[in-house]
């Protein structure tokens, strides 16, 4: 018998983006609601009638109503899958009353799992969840399913939300980390994780799917879902659905005089064979050496790119050294002040004397006297 599911967590719906003008965080938010669309077309896609989310379904626990209830309506309109819904560390099942609130308006064929205990969702198939019920809960939530009976033979997916190990201090939060065993430990044919952003698998039964929309700069990330088919006795088979409507690209440029031209074009190449610009979030961290001709070239993709690309964050210009000759000192006003300047700051801004803090401001203050300059001639 094979079983096949989407595997899918940390939707955070509703998250506000507040980095980003109200248009574009506007845009992010309706992203995040409109991939349940996708979710259900890449469930239809790989032949599944469930979906598992391993919580933070919600970004908080006390979303607005419309936020609340309009992606259990799309849901609904996937009137084909059940959606199996798991409180997390975001949206935990306290006191607040949210969980309360879905389960008075879901629709019919979406399922809260509120409870540890075992859950038959088709014959000989169990889900064993593990939800939160508080912001805190200083406990490793999935240590009952290691007790956990189910029929014989039949197939155990554990679901939970949480780090396989800690990222604080030592030994904080130990209590609440998830043994990377538990697989194991627990028989479960396959351990569903939430929590972590990006993909990654913890041996051949243990996965986290990251998120289906990306909210953050990872180099490499790309939303996605897992469709996971589970055999008795055999290995999950496991496949990546791409989902997101944004790419989120983390991008490291080192120049070097003479470079820049070659480097820009290889930069735009790599970021079309993503999304188109529009849909692209780019952080771009620069770092090296230009010279003035360089940075007017660098200047005028900057341009481009903050027009072409959903955003464009550029980290690290003002550490960029301008390396300036002879001929760039002759091309400014041979008489007057602005070359004595531009000739003092180049001086300045090579000074091994200076502190890297000086020569930087006096690098930084150099290149807007030749922007100055180009502008006014």
């Amino acid at each position: 018998m094979a079983f096949t599911f989407i595997h899918t967590a940390d939707w955070q719906l509703g998250k506000s983006f507040g980095q980003f003008p109200a248009d574009i965080g506007g845009a992010l938010r309706l992203a995040r609601q409109s991939v349940i669309t996708k979710i259900a077309e890449a469930a239809k896609t790989a032949g599944a009638k469930h979906v598992l989310v391993a919580g933070d379904v919600w970004d908080s626990a006390i979303p607005s109503n419309t936020t609340l209830r309009q992606p259990l309506t799309i849901m609904g309109e996937a009137a084909e899958l059940r959606w199996w819904l798991l409180p997390g560390n975001h949206d935990p099942d306290g006191p607040d009353g949210l969980w309360d609130r879905i389960d008075a308006v879901k629709p019919e064929n979406v399922r809260t799992l509120r409870a540890a205990e075992a859950i038959e969702i088709e014959t000989g198939v169990f889900i064993l969840p593990a939800p939160w019920t508080r912001i805190q809960h200083g406990q490793d939530l999935t240590d009952w399913m290691t007790t956990c009976e189910t029929a014989k033979g039949a197939l155990r997916i554990g679901l939970a939300h949480g780090g396989v190990r800690g990222f604080g201090s030592e030994g904080e939060g130990a209590r609440e980390i998830i043994p990377p065993d538990r697989a194991e430990t627990a028989r479960l044919d396959y351990l569903a994780l939430g929590d972590w952003h990006a993909k990654a698998e913890i041996g051949s039964r243990t996965a986290y799917p990251g998120t289906p929309e990306p909210d953050r700069h990872k180099t490499g990330a790309r939303g996605q879902v897992l469709a996971v088919t589970l055999e008795p006795g055999k290995t999950p088979k496991i496949e990546t659905i791409p989902t997101a409507s944004y790419d989120w690209p983390l991008i490291e440029l080192v120049v070097q005089p003479g470079t820049i031209k070659a480097k820009l074009s290889e930069l735009r190449a790599e970021l079309l064979a993503g999304h188109p610009l529009r849909q692209t979030h780019v952080r771009l961290n620069i770092s090296g050496d230009m010279t003035v001709e360089d940075w007017a070239k660098f200047e005028t993709f900057k341009e481009e790119m903050t027009g072409e690309c959903a955003s464009f964050d550029l980290r690290g210009a003002n550490l960029v050294r301008l390396v300036v000759v002879a001929e760039d000192i002759e091309s400014l006003d041979a008489q007057g002040s602005v070359r004595e300047a531009a000739e003092a700051l180049a001086s300045r801004s090579e000074d091994e004397d200076l502190s890297r803090e000086d020569r930087q401001i006096a690098s930084e203050a150099l290149r807007l006297l030749f922007r100055y300059a180009s502008e006014t001639a």
